[in-house]
């Protein structure tokens, strides 16, 4: 899936590949995690929001939030990944190990296991024309 075009001279992130993309030369794309800077900044903002998040869903919790839906869903898993992250940096992970394994541990989440599983099971359920 590409992206559409931006203006020149200006560099953006693609959420659809996870890539940072050019304009001038969209077919140089860089990883998610493999520019320096792009690492850098991702490490800042994960280990600067992770307790923001964790304190979000400790009030959440106590209000009786659960994550159900998919909106409820991804915002629990965002606050699982940031936690996560920050637990494996403070535990000696460099920032590239540690996000690939809280986005492991993330994804194989039991909450986020029911969302995938729901997901797929609709999508198939529409491919096969059920309720419709």
């Amino acid at each position: 899936m590409a992206c559409p075009e931006v203006g020149k001279r200006h560099q953006r992130f693609c959420v659809q590949t996870g890539n940072v993309i050019n304009p001038e030369t969209p077919e140089d794309t860089v990883g998610f995690l493999d520019d320096d800077e792009v690492l850098l900044r991702m490490d800042d903002t994960m280990l600067a929001t992770a307790p923001h998040l964790s304190s979000l869903m400790s009030v959440l919790f106590d209000k009786g939030f659960r994550p159900t839906g998919e909106m409820p869903t991804l915002l629990f898993a965002l606050a699982h990944l940031t936690n996560s992250y920050e637990t494996i940096r403070m535990d000696g992970g460099d920032p590239k190990e540690s996000f690939d394994l809280s986005a492991a541990m993330t994804l194989r989440h039991p909450v986020m296991q029911r969302m995938l599983s729901n997901q797929v099971a609709s999508k198939m359920d529409e491919a096969a024309g059920v309720g419709q």
